[in-house]
């Protein structure tokens, strides 16, 4: 008996030991840096109140720029509107998708008008002309007329981008950030730039050539599904010998109840990202428009 205690001893502490080693080794692998690296995203963060539409995830931008964004975000908010900055080191997705997703977890500008706008900088990758920091831009769906992705994008090359050239990134950001606010402020600048920027005449329009297979997919789609359904209604009415109409209808219903069941949990697992106790947000989404720089 002893015996058998004496070799069970040396087993439970190698036992402990490797149990020690596992939970080290996998707690630093369970962390995300909150400001990315090139091999790895970080977490979309929670705007609050408290950082008034601002937040800098490196902690490296100096505290005077930061406040300088939150008055502004504050005044364009008394307005009316919402325009949040979020700051990056880096990652390892895609800048613009990333960035939208930030958008919709945070419900940037108000539920009833989605006049949003949010920057997300990563501080550490360089833009599209090899200048860093990167830019994306994001707008919610309900400000297009105001801000429409072609004026975005102008605004952005007349102020970020040579700004950001010759070293002085975050003046260009400033001058970026006050034209779209008086943008948001008068949908009159957004309609005289376009009356000065005319798009090509649509005479053979890749929006309509896009259009028209989706058109013709979702077709397809809905005549398999009207023929799946029916096939399957006519085989369990000949299973359980009912009326064909009769089991039709009940299938139906059947599928559009468990739809519906889906739609209100699909909803309501949305709704937190859109606004807790002390978020910042107010329900805003955005369909990923907007661009990068």
């Amino acid at each position: 008996m002893i015996s058998w205690k004496r070799a069970l001893l040396p087993v439970a502490l190698l036992s402990l030991l490797l149990l020690g080693l596992l939970t080290a080794c996998a707690g630093p692998q369970s962390t995300q840096n909150p400001a990315g690296t090139a091999t790895q995203d970080p977490p979309a963060p929670q705007l609050t109140q408290a950082t008034h539409g601002i937040l800098d995830t490196t902690g490296t931008v100096p505290q005077s720029f930061i406040a300088q964004l939150q008055s502004r975000s504050d005044d364009v908010q008394a307005h009316g509107f919402q325009i949040a900055v979020v700051f990056f080191n880096n990652l390892a997705g895609d800048p613009h998708q990333f960035a939208t997703n930030v958008f919709n977890t945070n419900g940037i500008g108000f539920k009833d008008t989605n006049n949003g706008v949010l920057f997300v900088l990563y501080l550490q990758k360089p833009g599209t002309d090899g200048h860093a920091p990167w830019l994306s831009y994001i707008t919610g769906g309900g400000i297009s007329g105001s801000l429409p992705d072609t004026l975005m994008d102008d605004y952005a090359q007349s102020t970020f981008v040579p700004a950001r050239a010759q070293g002085q990134w975050q003046q260009g950001l400033l001058a970026f950030y006050d034209k779209v606010y008086a943008a948001e402020q008068d949908p009159g600048i957004a309609q005289q730039w376009q009356t000065q920027h005319p798009q090509p005449t649509p005479g053979a329009s890749p929006a309509n050539t896009t259009s028209f297979p989706n058109t013709i997919v979702i077709i397809i789609f809905v005549c398999l599904g009207i023929v799946g359904w029916l096939v399957l209604s006519a085989f369990v009415a000949a299973r359980r010998r009912e009326n064909f109409f009769y089991t039709a209808f009940r299938l139906l219903g059947r599928f559009l109840f468990v739809l519906a069941i889906l739609s209100r949990s699909t909803r309501g697992g949305s709704s937190p990202g859109r606004g807790g106790s002390g978020s910042w947000g107010g329900g805003g989404r955005s369909p990923s428009s907007g661009g990068d720089v």
